[in-house]
């Protein structure tokens, strides 16, 4: 019930947010709003479908009271029966607590128990927003059962909530458990709150949809809880019974009193409408449905009526009912869509079907594919070629796109250059657009190529040309290859690079006066003013925004690159040197020689406007000059101050591989006609030079890659190849390649240098000399010209200029002398033989155990190690010395050589040596331990020094064998003691591997607390048994008074007589034999009960002869014969008072002093009570035989009935002692 509370307190929480009465779809001004049906009970005379139900057959069953020994009340359940029928409609009927009817299923007799289960399924008939469900119990509520629902007929079914006392083992699931924010909120929680087995009536479980679910309080917002509370159809499973474990004995009424019984099955919600209806009706079918507003259908109010698809559909919520809007089909259509897409581009998503007058368009506003709108507004079909065109769709004017080479508006003929209109268009005159004049033969197709290329679509370089390139005029570029090679090809690798000063850094302002010019300049980036005038120069100017100078045209004034456009420019031959530049006035004049190259001694000028460049004027302009700046490539040979239109491309390549100087002159564009007037100005910026560099990028294809001819190699043939050297090493890569000279010792040499791969032991540029460790004359030119040096291998030598003695030099490592004949320190040999063979110097061998910085180590013609350290010794310094052991080759010097540490009480003769390997000690007998510090096991006294002595413990007393290294005392078993565990402790008995045992002698009734061997105790007088803890026959205990006391005299005289009585009927000899003969209880009640038969029927013969006989029994006689008689029943009344006194109890003494309670067979203990019941048969017997005794007197008769009845009273109780 807390749940259902809890539950109730969460959807009034929702209800609270509704802004108006739930019943009403609109509000007082008539605008939509959210609106819900009543809550109700959903499951209210909705029939349950059950899969088990008592009384088909009729069955007994019977009501739990859950106590022992009370008969329960029991009653039949048949289906047939309307008054003892218990079926599933009784689950969802009107619940009167007077008139209680429940469903109930067979009982656990039926086998109704785990892992059966009982499925009840609710069918709602439509969907309902489930806030509880609660089911009543007629019987104590399950041990485990579940609740499932589903959304839809035939779908899977969807754990809403588990209980169980056993979630883990029956469900998998953790008892208890809780969802954290964040976590699924559709997932099944089982608890043990409901799964105990009292009350066993009237017990209620009430589940909440929304309970424990963090967003319960959001849940307009929640699309989780809304599908988690949606159920169409729900299902009780009932998987396991509660019992109080009495079934497991399997009695038929206990196992009719389990089952299940269910009187009241109630599911509260809402008919589910999305918020859209405020009531569910049925329809002609009988059907429940929603009856929708706000532009919505379907079962559930959850889709929008068609044309009403303007935003998707959706719930309402208390802020907003999300009524369903009209499709805009700008009046063309009646029918739409929803088009999730449009939706999120636009924010409407109604997609307009079936539009008329040729429209098409999510909202009929724009024409059909293939028709285009005119001024007017109507859409007209396009009527585009089909053959010619790309698509039958046209643009907004009606022209339709055309396939290539075709024109028109619509696409009906071919374009110029293109021929033969087909499917695939007009086909092009394939030119090469690099190598051709895009021109081509209308019939043949073939193209007009450029001067230096040829191919029938001039796609190809002639022979010694190459790089295709469109912006060339001849279309490809002579091979250079340095004048080696006539073949070539674009390289591969290079990429467009631009050297430029774009005078944006620095802020450097100058100005400078002349006697005859003034000059002013602010920042050129790279550049350096020169004046031809020797006498006038202007040097360092930097980091210019822009150039400005002045002049009245006394001296050309120059601006002149740094070293960034200098050097090896040879990569950008055949490239624009671009530059902009104005002035302030037009009436400027240019002289011839604007811009100049020097390098090589060479020198090539050209004026700002050559190549069809323009004037100078006021507005800056761009300046280009081209291969190289413009100059053609024929010329005779060029001198210092050659004609630039003249150069070859040779003389450009050593010029531009040899820049020194780049300048541009100002001087004239800044001198005017009238030199009265005032001083003009020229402005330069933006200097640029586009060549190549070896990285990625747009391919720089005017970089060239030759094949070489023999003798050559490189990119473009300026490398000698190996066995070649340059001829005229001036000339640089022009110059040709020829063999190599090295004295006769090598066939090759490096091409720039002419070093030599020198050979016959020779060295130096030219084989000129011996190499290290060889001497002698190697320009003679033969191969013995070097002799190998008198010293070890690795020596090099010298000659004595005055002696012209050889001398070594850079001995081996390990030897020393004029021959290397000595061995140095720290190593060990004779390397000449001088005592012997030759032996090389080696390094001293002392197993790393010498101090490497220490001198003598060793002896140098032997290797014996002389300084050893880590306790170490051996002419390898590999051993440990005398009383250390251990390994003195470990790396380690912690781990090398160690104290032996001998124990002195342990080794023989009190050796303080030990094994070098294992540090063994010599130890003496029965001493253990690497130093000999212990006994061996079994074995003590180790300071005796004479060895260790042995336990000698008793194997039978001890637990192990060992004994106290000192003392030599044995572990004992429990209560042995002795040195060597040899015996009982006082008061213990059994010796035995197991220990000995205690005495246990009662203080009080025995001599001492020692027993003997069988454990016995010897027991004061008037005690007896093992123990001595009971008073033997005819004493008894007194509190009062120590000890047992004696009986009186009469208890004596009856022992007496019974001990007669005894050894008279079993004819033994000795008062207690026939006792000891017996070995069981079973023996000695058969032996008394013998004994009592026999005296028995002893009497019945005395008493039958008593007037019987064939003579005549005279008085005496008969007198003599009745005091016999007497007599007879005397001893047995007082035997039979004994038997039941003392006989029965004192042999029962006497067995529980041998036998444990724990050893009495309970069988033994009724054989006891039996006894006791024949001895007080047997004294009521004697009594009666007595007086029947006394009644002879008056009739001899009637004695003989009356012993037979007595016979048979006594037999009765004899039969029921006979095993």
């Amino acid at each position: 019930m807390p749940s259902l509370i809890r539950a109730l307190v969460a959807w009034s929480w929702v209800a609270v947010c509704v802004r108006a009465a739930m019943d009403e779809c609109t509000d007082e001004r008539d605008a939509p709003q959210r609106c819900m049906p009543e809550f109700v009970n959903a499951a209210f005379n909705v029939t349950v479908v059950a899969t088990n139900t008592c009384g088909s057959p009729p069955e007994e069953y019977c009501v739990q009271t859950g106590a022992t020994g009370v008969t329960k009340s029991c009653h039949i359940c048949d289906s047939r029966d309307s008054g003892n029928h218990h079926s599933a409609v009784y689950l969802t009927d009107y619940n009167n607590q007077q008139d209680t009817t429940w469903w109930q299923s067979q009982t656990m007799l039926a086998g109704i128990q785990y892992p059966d289960s009982i499925n009840l399924t609710l069918h709602l008939g439509k969907s309902f927003d489930i806030t509880y469900v609660r089911l009543k119990f007629h019987t104590s509520r399950p041990e485990s059962f579940a609740i499932y629902k589903r959304t839809s007929e035939g779908g899977p079914w969807v754990p809403y909530q588990y209980y169980s006392g056993s979630c883990e083992k029956t469900y998998q699931k953790a008892g208890r458990g809780f969802i954290r924010t964040g976590e699924d909120e559709q997932q099944a929680l089982c608890t043990d709150e409901f799964s105990d087995i009292s009350p066993l009536t009237g017990g209620n479980v009430a589940f909440s949809t929304l309970e424990g679910r963090p967003s319960a309080y959001n849940f307009d917002n929640s699309p989780v809880l809304q599908d988690w509370v949606t159920a169409t159809d729900i299902r009780v499973t009932l998987n396991r019974l509660n019992t109080f474990g009495d079934e497991v004995f399997n009695d038929p009424k206990v196992l009719k009193s389990y089952y299940y019984a269910i009187s009241d099955f109630a599911v509260g919600g809402r008919c589910k409408c999305n918020g859209h209806a405020s009531e569910c009706v049925k329809n002609s079918r009988g059907q429940l449905l929603c009856n929708c507003k706000h532009n919505t259908e379907g079962d559930d109010c959850n889709v929008c009526k068609p044309f009403y698809n303007d935003r998707p559909w959706r719930r309402a919520t208390a802020e907003n009912p999300n009524e369903c809007l009209p499709c805009d089909c700008s009046g063309k259509s009646s029918e739409c869509y929803f088009d999730g897409e449009l939706y999120r581009a636009t924010g409407h998503g109604g997609h307009c079907r079936n539009c008329a007058d040729n429209t098409d368009g999510p909202n009929c506003e724009r024409c059909l594919d293939n028709y285009y709108r005119e001024q007017s507004g109507r859409c007209l079909p396009c009527g585009c070629n089909t053959v010619g065109s790309e698509s039958p769709q046209c643009d907004n004017r009606g022209m339709c796109a055309c396939k290539p080479g075709v024109t028109g508006e619509k696409c009906d003929r071919c374009q110029p250059g293109y021929h033969s209109l087909t499917e695939a268009g007009c086909r092009p005159c394939s030119c090469s657009p690099s190598g051709s004049t895009q021109e081509c033969d209308v019939n043949t197709g073939q193209c007009r190529c450029k001067e230096n290329v040829e191919g029938f679509s001039c796609d190809r370089c002639k022979l010694g040309y190459f790089n295709l390139d469109p912006t060339n005029p001849q279309g490809c570029t002579p091979c250079f290859c340095f004048q080696h090679s006539s073949v070539c090809d674009s390289a591969e690798g290079f990429s467009v690079h631009s050297v430029s000063s774009s005078f944006y850094r620095g802020n450097t302002s100058r100005r400078r006066h002349a006697k005859t010019q003034k000059m002013y300049l602010t920042t050129v980036s790279g550049y350096e003013l020169i004046r031809d005038n020797p006498t006038v120069r202007q040097t360092n100017v930097s980091q210019l925004t822009s150039s400005v100078l002045t002049s009245r045209c006394v001296f050309p004034v120059f601006l002149c690159v740094t070293e960034k456009f200098l050097g090896n420019q040879m990569l950008s031959y055949g490239q624009n040197l671009s530059l902009s530049f104005r002035v302030d006035r037009r009436d400027t004049r240019l002289s011839a020689e604007d811009l100049v190259l020097e390098g090589a001694n060479l020198r090539v000028a050209v004026p700002l406007i050559a190549q069809g460049n323009a004037y100078p004027n006021e507005n800056m302009q761009t300046y280009a000059d081209h291969q190289p700046l413009g100059l053609p490539e024929t010329s005779p040979q060029p001198d210092r101050h050659q004609d630039p239109r003249h150069l070859q491309r040779e003389e450009y390549a050593r010029t531009d591989k040899h820049f020194t100087v780049v300048k541009v002159d100002n001087s004239d564009s800044l001198c005017y006609a009238n030199e009265s007037v005032s001083p003009g100005a020229g402005y330069l910026d933006d200097v640029s030079l586009v060549t190549a560099r070896r990285a990625p990028g747009v391919p720089a294809r005017w970089v060239e890659q030759c094949t070489c001819p023999q003798g050559y190699q490189g990119q473009h043939c300026e490398q000698c190849t190996l066995g070649y050297r340059r001829a005229r090493p001036e000339l640089g890569a022009f110059s040709p390649c020829e063999p190599c000279n090295c004295n006769g010792h090598s066939d090759d040499c490096n091409a720039n240098t002419g070093a030599c791969d020198c050979q016959d032991n020779t060295a130096g540029l030219s084989c000129e000399r011996c190499k290290d460790g060889f001497y002698g004359d190697a320009t003679r030119g033969t191969s013995g010209d070097c002799q190998p040096c008198p010293c070890p291998a690795g020596a090099t030598c010298a000659v004595v200029l005055k002696t012209r003695e050889v001398v070594c030099t850079n001995c081996p490592t390990g030897t020393t002398g004029k021959r290397c004949e000595l061995c140095d320190d720290g190593f060990f040999g004779d390397p000449l033989g001088q005592s012997g063979p030759v032996r090389a110097c080696r390094a001293c061998k002392c197993s790393d155990n010498i101090d490497p910085n220490a001198v003598g180590n060793c002896n140098r013609e032997t290797g014996e190690c002389l300084k050893c350290i880590y306790n170490t010794d051996g002419f390898f310094c590999d051993r440990c010395k005398d009383g250390f052991y251990g390994n003195a080759l470990a790396t380690n010097p912690a781990d090398k050589c160690k104290p032996c540490s001998c124990s002195p009480s342990g080794t023989v003769d009190r050796q303080t040596g030990c094994s070098q390997v294992t540090g063994q000690c010599q130890c003496l007998p029965n001493v253990a331990e690497r130093d000999c510090s212990a006994c061996q096991p079994g074995f003590f006294n180790l300071q005796s020094g004479n060895g260790c002595e042995r336990c000698n413990c008793n194997p039978i007393g001890s637990t192990n064998g060992q004994c106290d290294i000192t003392t030599g005392q044995c572990e004992c078993q429990p209560g042995v003691t002795g040195l060597h565990c040899e015996r009982c402790e006082v008061n213990f008995f059994g010796f035995s591997s197991s220990g000995c045992k205690p005495c246990d002698c009662d203080p009080e009734g025995s001599q001492s607390g020692q027993c003997k061997e069988d454990g016995r105790c010897e027991c004061r007088p008037g005690f007896v048994g093992a123990r001595c803890d009971m008073c033997e026959e005819n004493y008894f205990y007194n509190r009062s008074a120590p000890g047992c006391q004696q009986c009186p005299s009469c208890y004596s005289l009856v022992r007496d007589k019974v001990r007669t009585a005894q050894r008279i009927t079993t004819g033994a000899t000795s008062d207690s034999s026939v006792w000891d003969a017996c070995t069981t209880v079973t023996d000695c009640l058969s032996l008394q009960v013998n004994q009592q038969r026999q005296k028995l029927h002893d009497l019945q013969t005395l008493i039958d002869n008593l007037g019987s006989g064939q003579d005549t029994v005279t008085d005496k006689a008969f007198e003599d014969r009745l005091k016999e008689a007497e007599r007879a029943i005397m001893e047995l009344l007082e035997e039979a008072q004994t038997s039941k006194g003392n006989t029965a109890s004192a042999f029962l003494r006497n067995t529980e002093n041998e036998l444990s309670p724990e050893m009495i067979d309970p069988t033994h203990k009724m054989d006891a009570d039996q006894i006791e019941k024949i001895a007080k048969d047997a004294n009521d017997t004697s009594t009666k035989a007595y007086n029947l005794l006394l009644k002879t007197l008056d009739g001899e008769g009637k004695t003989s009935q009356e012993i037979t009845e007595l016979n048979k009273k006594y037999v009765t109780p004899k039969l029921t002692l006979v095993p």
